[in-house]
């Protein structure tokens, strides 16, 4: 059935290209995150991997295999984008990719390992004010100035300094034992 979907997105059939991101995006993202770890740079690779797919489907050539066809896709591409993000090191990239898998059991603890440190500074930013809270929301979530947030909170740009200074403070130490700094 794969391989009729192939065939049907090479002559234009969106359906066939829709059915065939549903049926891979799950199997692909675990197959990314196995070779990374980075969940961000994996959907990025994934979606622009279909986004190929779609823009080139008349060049595509036919493949039996498709799942195979998109799993190589990935690997090469998460490799070419990690080296151009100079995020990870494309030396370790190339190793992380011809090692075996990360186990199963890995994964869940490095999933685990991130819930953990995202409920410690859920209890850190409890620390907080209510008003403090929104001002670090604001400066550090959508990215808004210290000139915006004052506009918006009628308060002045230096105090509005001031608030996100003593809230990092606080979030500093209360996160010191966790982060080491």
């Amino acid at each position: 059935m794969e391989d009729q979907l192939w065939d049907a997105i090479r002559d234009n059939d969106k359906e066939a290209f829709t059915m065939l991101y549903k049926a891979y995006y799950q199997l692909l993202f675990a197959e990314g995150f196995r070779t990374c770890g980075n969940k961000d740079l994996v959907k990025d690779c994934i979606h622009e991997l279909f986004l190929e797919i779609w823009y080139n489907r008349h060049k595509l050539p036919p493949v039996q295999h498709v799942g195979a066809y998109l799993k190589t896709y990935l690997r090469r591409k998460i490799q070419r984008e990690a080296g151009k993000l100079q995020h990870y090191a494309v030396a370790d990239m190339e190793t992380r990719i011809t090692e075996t898998e990360r186990p199963y059991e890995e994964l869940l603890i490095l999933m685990q390992s991130k819930k953990e440190m995202a409920d410690k500074v859920r209890a850190a930013m409890q620390q907080l004010s209510q008003r403090q809270i929104e001002i670090i929301r604001m400066k550090f979530f959508e990215n808004k100035s210290y000139e915006e947030i004052s506009a918006l909170t009628t308060t002045t740009p230096r105090t509005i300094y001031n608030q996100v200074y003593d809230s990092l403070k606080i979030l500093r130490k209360c996160l010191r034992v966790v982060l080491f700094f």
